[in-house]
């Protein structure tokens, strides 16, 4: 499988504080509320966003979404389904990196 990822201008080998500050930059905000979580793997750190069990009333509570991975030896970015931790890292193990050289275009 081919994983397409996107540039970061990371330091690398990327280490938790760089991917703390690669979520910061590149990643969309989180809905208000919402907590950031990285759970490290030996290829990279997948960051999730945690939705509050109880979501104020006038804010719906997002169904799906994204999680993303950083590579640890590039600091690409790319983008996988709400899988749980062990399965993106046994996926990406298996995978082949691609990075691209820019962001895809927002529209």
């Amino acid at each position: 499988m081919d994983i397409h990822a996107f540039p970061t201008g990371a330091q690398t080998p990327v280490d938790r504080a760089e991917a703390t500050r690669i979520a910061d930059d590149h990643l969309p905000a989180d809905a208000p509320g919402t907590e950031r979580r990285i759970a490290e793997f030996p290829e990279g750190f997948a960051v999730f966003a945690v939705v509050p069990t109880h979501a104020p009333a006038d804010r719906p509570v997002p169904v799906g979404g994204s999680v993303y991975v950083i590579d640890k030896r590039t600091g690409a970015v790319s983008a996988w389904p709400t899988y749980p931790p062990s399965l993106i890292a046994e996926q990406y193990a298996a995978a082949r990196v691609i990075v691209e050289d820019t962001w895809p275009d927002p529209d």
